[in-house]
């Protein structure tokens, strides 16, 4: 069965109307293509630091010990750490966390505590000493 005339007209202005919506969209299509590359960055080129920031970590209980001094929560994650940390008194614990975690000098730790500056530091050091010291005999048993 040959087509009508007005089946051949239909379909030849269906034809022309299809190639201006595609003259149309290919030029569309190029130019959004041409801002995504001019706008986007692969991920392999973004800066280390930036994805660091970007990125979130799950804390959970049992992954850290918790201290608590001057009212602030000190997270210790290494569980061996934590143990000998555990094992010294109170008072040379909180120095020894004053010191390396809340950057705080001798001299300060000292007017906590109402002792000269000269203590603070032999307090810091017999603890030091002592966490070495745990740590030491923990790896060897390993």
């Amino acid at each position: 069965m040959k087509p009508s005339d007005f089946q051949k007209t239909i379909q030849c202005q269906f034809d022309c109307k299809l190639k201006r919506v595609v003259r149309g969209i290919v030029p569309n299509y190029r130019k959004e293509l041409r801002r995504r590359r001019n706008k986007e960055i692969a991920f392999c080129e973004i800066p280390e630091i930036v994805i660091e920031k970007l990125a979130v970590w799950d804390e959970y209980e049992g992954d850290y010990t918790a201290f608590q001094v001057c009212g602030i929560e000190i997270r210790v994650l290494d569980d061996e750490l934590a143990e000998a940390h555990k094992s010294l008194p109170e008072r040379e614990r909180d120095i020894v966390l004053m010191y390396f975690f809340l950057d705080m000098s001798d001299m300060e730790i000292g007017k906590k505590f109402n002792i000269d500056r000269s203590s603070s530091y032999r307090s810091r050091r017999k603890s030091l000493d002592s966490i070495r010291r745990k740590l030491k005999e923990k790896s060897q048993n390993e």
